[in-house]
């Protein structure tokens, strides 16, 4: 059950200034974690007598927990609190761990409590943790520690329950004494009973203006999904590196780090960006392809990354990551390797993955030869970037008019927003040359319909009344399946509010998003740790799962809403402009363009 806390600070307008330098601090409450479970509602985890599954559960900063203590087995998880009874133990006690950086098994991933985010971004865009708050009732004594990795206590307080309901207890702490933080435990003192429902961390973030802070806090959830020792983005944050990594986020990632490392945004350095490029190009180059085609997903296994067992290779993720890579290479001035990925897509075997039909495969299967019997057909982003990526190639192919133009599937929000991610041409409303579609304004149909939907199918839920939106594609309301939505389908009632930040830029005034990303970040949906999963439309429950495509989605289209926003270049539409490859496949929907000029 999600919970309003507390936001200190007045709203944050727009900055006309082009530099991202704070104005001051407000404090703001970051989970680490409120103890629910997405689960069946049969299901009752106790400790000791159920294994939790390390895919679905997870703290909300993206990190592994556990239960520890002689009575822990004592423990039980109900829906909404922790319950732990001792009054009749007096020698015993039991509590919860938390990593508060990567996984608890890895000692090198520790958080720094006057610069939390990961140290690659700037110290002077960075929040500082000065508080912890836990939410807790019953009778008797509870502790909290911070440790660092070799388990030295940092920090530790005693806290005293006399019975009542819940209450918020709100410690401050030092930053300078918390450089090394590893883990954040709470332990139930022998003979108490207590019960504890949230855990939280008080930081004070920079006052930047939200359309900053909405590319800030989607850039450092997609960097915390980064591992630079395999040189992928990871699934899920919280699962270990190398386990189940996806090579479309991992491009996204690369794009967004070049976007991030600009002179007007200064979130990271250059040079920072281009090892990212550099690191990322030579994994992926010693992976295995079929035809060409790039894994979806991969594992490392015995030192060697391979295709996941069970997933494809697949053109559309290899079209998000090819042109990603392209235009990254191209902003950061390293010429070889975008004519290197150039040399990978044009080394694409795209007659062997030609359906009967004419339109292209999905993919291939795991064994890399068999054809999948899905193509790409419908109307969308994904098909036009599969489409580009081919013409790349075979720069005279013509390939058959997609299904119903204009009309993405189920309506769900992604399809319209995601080939605009890269390309400014579909900005445009001149109808394309390939099935006559005028983007923009399907775009802003879409746009439009989506803000509607809450208000006529759920006319008296949360999500009408804060003017939340977004029925698109991402983890299920459990975090154990892809589940895709639309407003097409009536009674829909489970946002993925990625789209927020996808369609930001289409969306004027600016104001009403910013506005609008204020609003979530007050109700816990856009915490400093970044945008939720998915949230339901009574905003009862949400998915705190960070995720590594998704954090693409959001960070890529909050770095679009912020250069339009404060009239900034656009790096990544000036990059497709300037490369011929791009132009020349561009004149599949638009003959008209012509490097600079495209889009304008």
């Amino acid at each position: 059950m999600k919970r309003l806390l507390p936001i200190f600070g007045a709203f944050v307008a727009l900055s006309c200034g082009r530099a991202l330098e704070p104005s001051g601090t407000r404090l703001v409450w970051q989970p680490v974690q409120e103890y629910f479970i997405h689960r069946d509602q049969a299901q009752q985890i106790a400790a000791g007598t159920k294994r939790l599954n390390s895919f679905t559960t997870y703290t909300h900063i993206g990190t592994d927990f556990g239960f520890h203590g002689p009575a822990e087995h004592e423990i039980v998880w109900l829906s909404d609190e922790i319950v732990v009874n001792l009054s009749q133990q007096p020698d015993a006690w039991a509590g919860m761990w938390h990593s508060l950086a990567g996984r608890a098994a890895s000692p090198l991933e520790v958080m720094d409590f006057t610069r939390p985010y990961p140290p690659e971004i700037a110290a002077h865009l960075q929040p500082r943790v000065s508080a912890v708050m836990i939410e807790a009732a019953g009778r008797g004594r509870f502790k909290i520690e911070i440790k660092s990795a070799a388990g030295e206590v940092r920090w530790t307080q005693l806290i005293d329950v006399a019975g009542g309901g819940y209450g918020m207890f709100v410690r401050p702490v030092d930053p300078e004494t918390l450089r090394d933080a590893k883990t954040i435990i709470w332990t139930v003192e022998p003979g108490s009973d207590v019960k504890i429902s949230g855990l939280w961390l008080g930081m004070e973030r920079p006052q930047i203006g939200f359309d900053a802070q909405a590319f800030l806090a989607s850039y450092a959830k997609l960097l915390r999904c980064y591992s630079a020792e395999t040189g992928y983005v990871r699934d899920r944050a919280h699962i270990e590196a190398g386990a189940f990594d996806t090579v479309s986020a991992t491009g996204m990632f690369v794009l967004a780090t070049a976007a991030a490392s600009q002179q007007d945004v200064g979130l990271v350095t250059a040079n920072y960006a281009r090892n990212v490029l550099r690191q990322t190009h030579a994994a992926v180059g010693r992976l295995k392809t079929a035809h060409g085609l790039l894994p979806h997903f991969v594992r490392r296994q015995d030192g060697v990354t391979q295709i996941h067992p069970g997933t494809e290779y697949s053109t559309v993720d290899s079209a998000i990551y090819l042109h990603s890579m392209l235009l990254a290479a191209i902003m950061l001035g390293e010429q070889a390797i975008a004519d290197e990925v150039v040399a990978m897509v044009k080394r694409m075997d795209f007659p062997r993955m030609r359906l009967p039909g004419g339109h292209l495969s999905h993919g291939f299967l795991d064994d890399g030869v068999t054809l999948l019997r899905n193509g790409w057909q419908d109307w969308g982003g994904e098909t036009a970037l599969v489409m580009l990526m081919e013409r790349i190639a075979e720069p005279g192919c013509l390939p058959p008019r997609m299904r119903r133009p204009g009309h993405a599937w189920q309506g769900a929000g992604f399809i319209t927003e995601l080939q605009s991610l890269f390309h400014p041409d579909f900005d445009s409303d001149e109808p394309d040359a390939h099935d006559g579609v005028r983007w923009l304004s399907v775009r802003r149909d879409m746009l439009a319909a989506q803000r509607a939907y809450m208000s006529e199918q759920w006319p008296t839920s949360a999500a009408a009344r804060e003017g939340l939106y977004g029925l698109s594609a991402g983890e299920n309301r459990f975090g154990n399946g892809y589940w895709v939505g639309g407003v097409d389908l009536p009674s829909q009632d489970l946002i993925h509010p990625h789209y927020i930040l996808m369609s930001a830029a289409l969306r004027s005034p600016a104001e009403e998003v910013a506005e609008l990303i204020r609003r979530m970040e007050k109700s816990g949906l856009f915490p400093p740790w970044g945008m939720v999963e998915n949230v339901s439309v009574d905003g009862k429950s949400y998915l705190p799962m960070e995720g590594g495509l998704n954090a693409g989605f959001e960070a890529l289209g909050a770095y679009h809403f912020l250069t339009k926003a404060r009239g900034l270049p656009d790096a990544v539409y000036e990059a497709s402009r300037r490369s011929p490859h791009l132009r020349q496949a561009m004149r599949l929907f638009y003959p008209g363009t012509s490097g600079q000029d495209a889009g304008q």
